[in-house]
């Protein structure tokens, strides 16, 4: 396994090994889901109060080409804005239908091999959304 603790997760290390459809298991060994998303840091989507950048009151989105306001729905604003600014796995949990999912920051992820992912944390630590 590949260990990535050394303090923030780059973009560039690991990538190639976060992928969806691998195992997460949680800090205490449980297989808690699969990733079914990734997505990459982003420290400017979103303002540290959890508003989204346009509704801070300067419309910077149109002022940058390309920028998008990126939500997660179902999540509380303070944990999608870290979840955004910090990257994070999309995670499919184990269960009967409906599926849950719930999110963990990439700064959350312990190791990585081929087939799975440890997270420093325990699944009761990650948000899980609220939408269906």
């Amino acid at each position: 396994m590949s260990d990535i603790r050394s303090g923030r997760f780059s973009p560039d290390q690991h990538q190639h090994r976060l992928r969806p459809g691998l195992t997460v298991v949680d800090r205490t060994g449980v297989k808690i889901g699969r990733i079914r998303d990734l997505h990459r840091p982003d420290p400017l989507a979103v303002s540290d109060d959890g508003r989204r950048i346009g509704e801070a009151g300067n419309d910077i989105a149109s002022m940058i080409p390309g920028w998008s306001v990126h939500t997660l729905p179902g999540l509380a604003s303070p944990a999608a804005a870290r979840m955004v600014r910090e990257g994070y796995l999309q995670i499919v949990l184990h269960g009967p239908p409906p599926r849950r999912v719930c999110y963990a920051a990439l700064t959350e992820v312990l190791e990585v091999d081929d087939d799975a992912v440890r997270l420093a944390v325990s699944i009761d630590d990650l948000p899980v959304s609220r939408a269906r």
